[in-house]
């Protein structure tokens, strides 16, 4: 059964008001009967003095003698006080009383006060219990003094006093009334009061129930606030809360209706799974790549159809994506075309795996440009035995005969260093692409003096330059050092190679202009040049292994496609950074820096 918080509320009020009324009551009805306690008290100590200061006895003759006037003493102590009053001997037995209720000579019956003044010889009141009922209290207040012998200290007579104790269960009875009707009085007030409070509260709270009932139905109507207290608060931020929320919901509807949109128009396959591995979401594109008939409802089910051993349970741990590279993936071919798949896990807001989300990207023509490179560098390797077979037949004619004619032997000569130079090019590039694939590239770095590497290689290139009939401008600050740590040969290779470029492809009698600054950070090599230019779509692309610009003119020239994509790599093992830009028609700037050495 549910009990409403308004009854709960009510219920506590009136707890509380009850306890209250219980301890206060409890409270006065102690104060009251110890107050009544502690009278009559005071009215038997103080008969029993005087009746002791009347006696004024000594001795136990004097005592015999001061009888007859203490009994018109106890006559009037009566009279006033309505109290018993009794001369007991030093045994406990009558002498003297102002009631017949015991006889002359009687022992006088007392369990607590008489014992005691007869053994301690010191006056003793009867200790009054708390809370005494008057079925099973005491009936007396009652107080004994002693009188002593003054010469012997021996007991001479003892005055015992008695008071009748209705009049304290009498006055405790009618504060429990009182009480008791208070506390009647206090419990509706407490209860009508209460009942006000708790609608106060509970009104405003059943409608925040109602408006966040309708809030989970979509619902965001706003509640009327009344008050500025805590309930207005609450309701307040309630309406906030619901404001934020249909705004929230309209964002995440809104980007949701995107995320749907994106998914069925990208242009690679999203699979989504469980907990479970059981498939939740797969955009259109997962059906055009893997058909509709061929989908499972199971990750396990789906992929090993296909070739590709994976396992879901092992993806969701960790345990074999940590074997397959974020950039790489796995490899899957489905009829003559390439996809490459990469997993990843999702979570919820407390860091534990929902699910796994699988992208499927279509490589197909990336592998076929693979494959065209491979073909290409196997192409390169085989054209070889073409520049071989030249020289062959050249030198064997020169060994029938030909050499004694100079004329035709330099020809040939000629022809057959042209074709040895182009043999070593090539050669040379493949190895050095070689070496960096398979990182066997060993540097020997040591402190270096950039500087006189750089004029050095200029001075090599010197009768290149010439005998194209470009010019030459040469800036640097000879007063600063560019000493850097570095591979002496290989730093010579990088510049040869961008050199070469800039000579190779200026339009003849064109500018090569090369510039070295210093700073902090880096020591930059800039070489431009009048030449020809890069369009803007090759220049993104003027890294890559085996691209050539104009494929008909490198060919000409004997470029491989190589030579940019190594001085790349050469610069990077270096620590340093190599930029290209260009203008078609203008020329080409190439920008490389290395960190200046610190010893």
């Amino acid at each position: 059964m549910k009990t409403s918080i308004q009854w709960k509320i009510v219920t506590i009020y009136l707890s509380l008001v009850l306890v209250i009324m219980v301890v206060s009551g409890t409270l006065i009805i102690y104060d009251i009967e110890n107050t009544y306690y502690e009278k009559l008290k005071n009215e038997l100590v103080d008969a029993a003095e005087m009746i002791e200061t009347r006696l004024a006895v000594e001795t136990d003759e004097q005592l015999e003698e001061s009888i007859d006037e203490v009994e018109k003493t106890l006559s009037m102590l009566v009279a006033l006080n309505k109290h018993d009053i009794y001369i007991l001997d030093a045994t406990g037995h009558l002498l003297l009383g102002s009631t017949s209720k015991y006889a002359i000579g009687q022992l006088v019956p007392s369990k607590q006060v008489i014992p005691k003044v007869i053994d301690k010889k010191q006056a003793v009141t009867l200790d009054w219990p708390n809370f005494a009922s008057q079925d099973g209290g005491p009936e007396y207040v009652e107080h004994a003094r002693p009188i002593m012998d003054k010469n012997t200290g021996d007991l001479l007579a003892i005055i015992y006093v008695m008071a009748d104790a209705s009049d304290i269960y009498n006055n405790v009875f009618n504060a429990m009334k009182t009480i008791s009707l208070a506390s009647m009085v206090a419990m509706a007030i407490a209860a009508l009061f209460s009942a006000i409070f708790a609608r106060m509260i509970t009104v405003p709270i059943k409608q925040l129930t109602k408006s966040s009932k309708q809030l989970a139905e979509g619902s965001f109507s706003r509640i009327p606030i009344y008050s500025t207290d805590e309930i207005g608060q609450l309701t307040q931020s309630f309406n906030y809360m619901a404001t934020e929320l249909s705004r929230t919901m309209g964002a995440i509807s809104s980007e949701k209706s995107k995320l749907e949109k994106i998914l069925q128009n990208m242009a690679d396959g999203v699979m989504a799974f469980n907990r479970q591995g059981v498939l939740i979401h797969a955009n259109p594109v997962c059906s055009e790549i893997l058909g509709e008939n061929r989908i499972d409802h199971r990750f396990d089910f789906i992929f090993p159809k296909f070739g590709v051993d994976v396992s879901f349970d092992q993806l969701m741990k960790n345990e074999e994506r940590e074997n397959i590279k974020a950039d790489e993936g796995i490899m899957m071919e489905i009829e003559e075309r390439y996809y490459n798949l990469h997993f990843a896990p999702y979570s919820n807001s407390l860091g534990e795996s929902e699910g796994l989300v699988v992208v499927m990207q279509d490589v197909t023509n990336q592998q076929k440009l693979d494959q065209m490179r491979k073909e290409f560098v196997a192409n390169v390797s085989h054209e070889l035995r073409t520049p071989l077979t030249t020289v062959k037949s050249y030198t064997e004619t020169l060994l029938d005969g030909a050499i004694d004619d100079r004329e035709i032997a330099v020809q040939f000569l000629r022809v057959m260093e042209k074709e040895a130079d182009r043999m070593t090019n090539l050669v040379k590039d493949l190895l050095e692409l070689s070496r960096i694939d398979n990182k066997q590239m060993q540097l020997d770095l040591r402190a270096i003096d950039f500087r006189s590497i750089v004029e050095d290689t200029l001075e090599a290139q010197k009768i290149h330059i010439e005998k194209k009939g470009h010019r030459l401008i040469y800036e640097a600050n000879p007063e600063l050092d560019y000493i850097m740590m570095g591979d002496s040969a290989r730093i010579r290779q990088i510049l040869h190679n961008i050199l070469s470029n800039a000579i190779k492809y200026s339009i003849d009698t064109g500018t090569i202009t090369v510039k070295l600054y210093k700073n902090k950070d880096w020591i930059t090599l800039q070489v431009q040049d009048t030449g020809i230019g890069i369009a803007k779509p090759d220049l993104a692309r003027i890294f890559e292994r085996f691209f050539r610009v104009d494929k008909a003119r490198s060919r000409s020239q004997g470029g491989t496609g190589l030579g940019l994509s190594i001085v790349k790599e050469m610069v990077e093992l270096h620590d340093g950074t190599i930029h290209i830009t260009s203008k078609v028609g203008k020329g080409t700037t190439v920008t490389v820096q290395f960190k200046p050495y610190t010893s």
